[in-house]
Formats: structure tokens, sequence, C-alpha cells
């Protein structure tokens, strides 16, 4: 009997040992997790309300010639509108985005030449057919087409941009 008892003993021993360590990994986790929601919310207060706006902004593709094509102009205008929203002394106009995209574009594409066009949602509509590239994408108030064309050595592209110079305005309201 005195052994069962010590047994017991022990057993409830062992039980409040580990519930104390389960009790100290749960603190421990809490303290941690929410030193990491502290440090969040310090890091978005930091970087202003320009910052905060293009984390909830996306590109929202409305039409492509293929999925492909789609998702990766997709991506890359979602790395474009945001540089410039959270830096906008590196991508402050169209101009900056347009040379950004077709970079990016190239190294995928390299038989393409893509013509870009940016401009405000209202301000203007679109549409391509038959094209072998081409999308069309949403960000926020801007509209963005890319299409395509073959690139051929012999003729010249007219690179004439009338909106290379609009400033991009994040905080305009319709």
């Amino acid at each position: 009997m005195a052994g069962g008892l010590a047994e017991l003993i022990f057993q409830v021993g062992l039980l409040a040992v580990q519930g104390a360590y389960v009790a100290m990994e749960v603190n421990h986790t809490l303290k941690s997790s929410e030193q990491k929601r502290l440090r969040h919310a310090l890091a978005k207060k930091s970087l202003g309300r320009s910052s905060l706006n293009s984390q909830s902004s996306r590109a929202v593709l409305i039409t492509s010639s293929s999925t492909n094509f789609g998702h990766d102009c997709e991506r890359i205008v979602n790395i474009a509108f945001q540089t410039s929203q959270t830096f906008p002394t590196m991508m402050s106009n169209c101009s900056d985005i347009d040379q950004y995209l077709r970079k990016e574009l190239a190294k995928r594409y390299s038989n393409e030449y893509f013509h870009i066009i940016i401009g405000d949602y209202n301000e203007f509509g679109f549409s391509v057919d038959g094209g072998e590239h081409f999308v069309e994408i949403e960000y926020d108030q801007y509209k963005v087409l890319i299409f395509s064309t073959k690139r051929n050595p012999y003729t010249k592209l007219d690179t004439h941009d009338a909106n290379s110079q609009m400033a991009l305005e994040w905080n305009k309201k319709y």
C-alpha cells in the first residue's frame, strides 16, 4: 500500500511538473506571438499611411490571352505599383512603371515588343482581341493594358509616350 501511495504521489508530482512546463511553454508562445504582433504593428505604423494602402491593394486580372501571361503581368504590375506607393522616388510616374514592366516582360518574352498603356480607371476603355499576348489589369484607380507585337529588326517603332510623365496619385478619391 505504501508503494502504491508513493507511486501515486510520484505521478501527481510528475503531472504537476509537466503542467508547469506546458504552462511555461504557452506563456512563452503567447509572449512571443504578442511581441511579434507588437513589432508588426509598430512596423506598419512606421511605414506610413501610403504603405498601408499598398498592402491592401492588389492588381485584378480582367482578361488575358493566356493564364500564364496574365499571371506574369499581374505579378509584375503588383510589384511595380506597390513599389511606386512605398518608394515614390523610385517609381513616380507612368514612364518608370512602363520601363520596369518592359524590362521584366523582355526577360521571359524576348521575341515580343510590348505596348503598355496606363491610365486612370474611369478615363478610357479598350479592347484587344486576336493578339498573341494581351492583358487588361486594374489596380486601384488605374487600368493597365499590355499587348504585344512581333519584333522586327527593320521596323522602327514610335515610342512616343503621351502620358509618360503623368504622376501617379495614390490618395485620389472618386
